[in-house]
């Protein structure tokens, strides 16, 4: 079994260009799933260790670097990483890594945040991961990220019919991407059984200019969950 899902598409250079236009400013991650996982982070970044661990083409990394973070970033896709070196500047340690794989390169303790948008449901073996991710972060340390919601209904159907993986359409790109379902509860236990504490889950609400411009799209993100956002503490 592949375990690296959708590898192929996010490592094509054109599409990785085409995807990085389009959620700088997008309804989807710009005005709902973005704003909603940044606003779990602390207030100040000055001078906190942050992974960005599925970076894409690193526009929260250069975030993160303009409020004073050392920023690490990783992905899976070479195409990716090299769209994110460019919109940094080589100000960021940027490197080719699959989340699948144990993150070997870094030492016990080596950040203070671990930020993590719309990657997990990529992921193979979620306890592993996570397992990695406590052993990367010091006491105290903060793992924020993003994932499909667990009550949307197309995964929740895909979950009562017992299908855990499946493929599924991205209209907008005339593509489809290959993902893993999960509940809650199997996402809860796994960051539990790995020492973390969830204080904070929130399912995000589409931002104003969503619904002067896509009022469709704002229409969708407003009834119906798509993503949901966990912050979690290393306890």
């Amino acid at each position: 079994m592949n375990k690296s899902l959708s590898h192929h598409v996010y490592n094509d250079r054109s599409f990785a260009e085409q995807y990085a236009q389009n959620i700088t400013n997008n309804p989807w991650n710009a005005g709902y799933e973005r704003p909603a996982s940044l606003s779990l982070l602390p207030d100040n970044l000055n001078g906190l260790h942050i992974l960005d661990a599925g970076c894409g083409p690193g526009i929260t990394t250069k975030e993160f670097l303009e409020k004073q973070a050392t920023v690490t970033a990783i992905d899976y896709s070479d195409a990716m990483v090299s769209l994110a070196q460019e919109n940094t500047g080589g100000r960021a340690h940027i490197v080719q890594h699959d989340l699948n794989e144990p993150l070997s390169m870094f030492a016990n303790e080596s950040f203070d945040v671990i930020y993590s948008s719309l990657v997990i449901h990529y992921i193979d073996d979620l306890k592993a991961l996570f397992a990695e991710f406590r052993r990367v972060l010091r006491k105290g340390g903060l793992l924020i990220f993003s994932t499909d919601h667990p009550d949307n209904p197309f995964v929740k159907a895909q979950l009562a019919a017992g299908i855990r993986q499946s493929s599924v359409p991205w209209d907008g790109y005339n593509i489809h991407m290959d993902v893993y379902h999960r509940s809650w509860s199997e996402i809860e236990s796994a960051l539990t059984n790995n020492g973390f504490s969830v204080n904070s889950q929130l399912s995000p609400h589409p931002l104003p200019f969503v619904k002067d411009m896509y009022p469709n799209v704002y229409e969708t993100l407003s009834t119906v969950p798509h993503f949901i956002c966990i912050r979690a503490v290393v306890l």
